[in-house]
């Protein structure tokens, strides 16, 4: 018979092995968007692996799935020179995260390539990962990127600017990216040098799990971005809290060492409602004071399924929740810390949809939470996001999975 491709099995069509993992540091927000990526694919019936940070252990949600969690060795610990620009953008973010370093360069690319060799797996899926990018594309392994807008911005030459803009330089930013460009040719060969950055950099499918109306590049069209909405909230914990009284319910999800913990929860107790308040980090007078106010307050995370779909008021400090709770159509006060959360906070504070406090204010939380509660226009504006979004909750991870599984075809 003549050549072409075999039939394939029933194992083939339905199981392939799916590769997740970021590079972002423990940051717990990375690691429940990869758990819950994960948890979906693994649902879907794939053979699925994590590769985590080395400090990063497994959580519950991944022991529940039957996931498999390895590690990347340790990151090269060198001097970071500056970037010599007053402005950031996704350029910025790669040279501080390493890409400033031919030597680090070389040990994550090979720390990579030994894994994927290793592993083989059909599709690498990767959040905030740019290094496990680099080693996927030059062993063909076909990679989707995913992430909240922040993580997968537009792909154009230069990046735009995401913070100081108003200071941004083409030339200086197309030198930038044209300097890490050299230092990745110098790692993988001359060819890298006359590639653009956002090439080597970004996946073959970029999935934004999020929504539109809280995009972090708001009006920079790219058709490579898709949107599929936020992902299902993983149940990392084996806790289930409940609301327990009256209204207004508030769901906090903040860490202490960034604001004035006490402050809120007084705050909060002043609603006279319902609360449930998980605050990562927080001290024992914390506690004791959460106690007395009668507020439940948890010191890791814990399955907010029961609480987001009813919730009156979410708080947090301006991440992947901020969409979670936009198409569930719950008002947010947002708390932002860094400057990607500032971004989500800005835009739905502009959208109408909740209301921005700096953290370093406490005197202003009681009044934003009564604003946000009592403002008409919010309601409104986070009702019709709600109904634009009607079960997009479920539709999200089966977009995400398809897409995923549209790639399978690339290995087989």
């Amino acid at each position: 018979m003549g050549g072409g491709r075999p039939l394939r099995t029933l194992y083939d069509l339905i199981m392939a092995k799916i590769l997740l993992t970021w590079e972002a540091g423990a940051y717990l927000g990375h690691e429940m968007l990869v758990t819950t990526a994960a948890v979906q694919v693994r649902e879907a019936g794939h053979d699925v692996v994590i590769y985590s940070p080395h400090d990063a252990q497994p959580n519950e949600a991944a022991r529940r799935a039957g996931i498999r969690w390895e590690h990347v060795s340790n990151v090269l610990d060198e001097r970071l020179p500056q970037t010599g620009v007053t402005w950031e953008s996704r350029a910025t973010t790669l040279w501080n995260f390493g890409f400033h370093s031919v030597d680090i360069i070389r040990d994550r690319f090979h720390a990579w390539d030994v894994i994927l060799q290793r592993e083989q797996p059909n599709v690498v899926a990767l959040q905030a990962a740019p290094f496990a990018q680099l080693a996927a594309s030059v062993g063909g392994y076909p990679s989707v990127e995913f992430g909240i807008g922040f993580d997968v911005p537009p792909r154009q030459s230069p990046f735009p600017a995401f913070r100081s803009t108003d200071r941004f330089d083409v030339p200086d930013a197309l030198q930038l990216e044209r300097s890490i460009c050299d230092r990745i040719a110098r790692v993988l060969g001359s060819p890298a040098s006359r590639t653009a950055l956002h090439d080597l950099v970004s996946g073959q499918k970029r999935l934004v799990v999020s929504i539109r109306e809280l995009d972090h590049y708001d009006g920079i069209d790219d058709n490579s971005r898709e949107f599929v909405g936020p992902l299902p909230v993983v149940e990392l914990g084996a806790a289930r809290p409940k609301w327990l009284r009256g209204k207004p319910r508030v769901l906090a999800y903040v860490r202490a060492p960034l604001l004035d913990a006490p402050q809120l929860l007084k705050s909060i107790a002043g609603l006279r409602g319902d609360a449930v308040v998980i605050c990562l980090g927080a001290d024992e007078a914390t506690v004791k004071l959460a106690h007395a106010l009668g507020i439940r307050v948890q010191l890791a995370p814990v399955s907010i399924g029961d609480l987001l779909p009813t919730a009156d008021l979410v708080i947090s400090h301006g991440g992947g929740l901020m969409a979670e709770a936009a198409i569930r159509g719950r008002p947010c006060l947002a708390l932002p810390s860094h400057y990607e959360q500032f971004m989500t906070a800005a835009t739905l504070k502009r959208r109408r949809l909740g209301v921005m406090v700096n953290p370093k204010e406490p005197a202003l939380y009681e009044r934003a939470l009564r604003h946000v509660l009592a403002d008409p226009d919010v309601r409104r504006n986070t009702a019709a996001v709600s109904a634009r979004y009607r079960g997009a909750s479920t539709r999200s991870g089966a977009k995400f999975v398809a897409a995923v599984e549209s790639m399978v075809d690339e290995t087989r």
